[in-house]
């Protein structure tokens, strides 16, 4: 399994190059960058494991499984700085679907950034949308349901500007797509990011839309910054076209959140609010109460509009247990509340912690779900809901990184 993993590594390289170039390229009129003789290249990865357990299917699923394999990329110079990372599945639960390990492989993101002078920053490429807490909204691994509506780790093709003053902290970017389908079975989810996707034939209810044109800023006031005790308050926006190929007509997705985090010695709080208000232009057939989004190799609805937040506590504990150490206990809940009559809500609960123990970094979680779409209702979890009752899951990622 190791060679079939390194033999898809190297044969995904030039794929990542293609989008590195492109990012080299956006930012190649910006001055100075042959002056970066002192730049310095990393090359890592991660190979991971993860054990399933469901509770609450006619066959509840037990198994331990080849996660993911992945390269990573990174520089940093005086100017120039850039980072990629271009990931692989497949051959294992629950892409058992697929007999080839790393026969579904994409990249998360992949950019360039140059440092125009104090606090001032411009980033080119695959990089990371400037909306919510950053860069996620909990410790979880799983993430939580903004995760699965598009706004949180979201990374698609296009350009950010950002600046630091004092507590003040300004990020500005257009988009005009997203980071596209790549290797997998799915017609438009081979990717690492939810995103509004074109959706597979079995979706019941499936649109297929396209997203352009993405202006988004977030703001951020650094309400403490010492030693002992951090914290910011902020603020975010998104607006962008929905370009539906059946109809060739155009809607508009809109989003706006408040976020707050803070870091008081070992206690950590995460907290983010707001609202999504897509407009699509489907087929009568299908209607607008929903558009579907896809990532990781698969596609499913999520309401049209509604409102969502997501809390989080969070604690290191002090000291270690033999190799056990960083052991961090969390607590997180999010909603996504849905605007249509009759659609029901969405909610996901995980109580879980993440530690090193050697080489290895691992999350372990309880996961309760209801119409979640990665807690039993995948296909409308998040769109009209599921059938509205409460599941369970177990589960762990052990990660070596290198």
């Amino acid at each position: 399994m190791k060679k079939t993993i390194i033999n898809r590594a190297v044969a995904g390289l030039p794929t990542m190059a293609v989008v590195l170039a492109g990012a080299m390229a956006a930012t190649a009129s910006l001055p100075a960058l042959a002056a970066d003789a002192d730049g310095q290249l990393k090359i890592g990865g991660a190979l991971r494991a993860r054990y399933d357990h469901s509770f609450d299917n006619a066959q509840n699923v037990s198994k331990l499984s080849f996660d993911t394999f992945r390269i990573d990329l990174n520089y940093d110079s005086p100017g120039l700085y850039g980072s990629a990372q271009y990931r692989f599945y497949g051959g294992a639960f629950p892409y058992d679907y697929t007999s080839q390990v790393g026969r579904i492989n994409f990249p998360a993101f992949a950019w360039l950034g140059y440092k125009l002078g104090d606090g001032t920053r411009v980033v080119a490429g695959l990089n990371q949308l400037p909306f919510g807490l950053l860069p996620y909204a909990s410790n979880t691994f799983y993430q939580t349901l903004i995760n699965n509506i598009g706004l949180e780790d979201v990374h698609d093709l296009g350009v950010k500007l950002q600046h630091r003053a004092g507590p003040l902290d300004i990020q500005v970017g257009f988009y005009p797509m997203d980071g596209g389908s790549w290797a997998g079975t799915s017609r438009g989810g081979a990717r690492y990011s939810v995103n509004v996707v074109r959706a597979d034939a079995g979706l019941a209810g499936g649109s297929n839309n396209r997203e352009r044109n993405l202006l988004v800023g977030r703001v951020g006031y650094a309400l403490q910054d010492s030693d002992s005790a951090r914290s910011e308050l902020g603020i975010s926006a998104l607006r962008s076209s929905l370009d539906n190929l059946d109809t060739d007509g155009k809607g508009q997705r809109k989003a706006y959140a408040a976020h707050y985090a803070g870091k008081f010695g070992a206690f950590g709080v995460l907290a983010e609010a707001g609202r999504q208000s897509m407009s699509p232009r489907n087929p009568a057939s299908v209607g607008n109460a929903t558009v579907s989004f896809g990532a990781f190799d698969g596609s499913f609805n999520v309401a049209s509009k509604g409102s969502f937040h997501s809390t989080e506590l969070s604690y290191l504990l002090p000291g270690s247990l033999g190799p056990v150490n960083s052991i961090t206990p969390y607590l997180n809940y999010s909603v996504f509340t849905k605007d249509q009559a009759g659609f029901k809500d969405s909610r996901r609960f995980i109580a879980g912690a993440h530690f090193n123990a050697g080489p290895l970094f691992i999350y372990t979680e309880m996961r309760w779900g209801k119409n979640d779409p990665y807690t039993g209702d995948y296909a409308n979890g998040a769109g009209a809901g599921g059938d509205d009752v409460w599941k369970k899951v177990f589960y762990a990622n052990i990660g070596y990184y290198f």
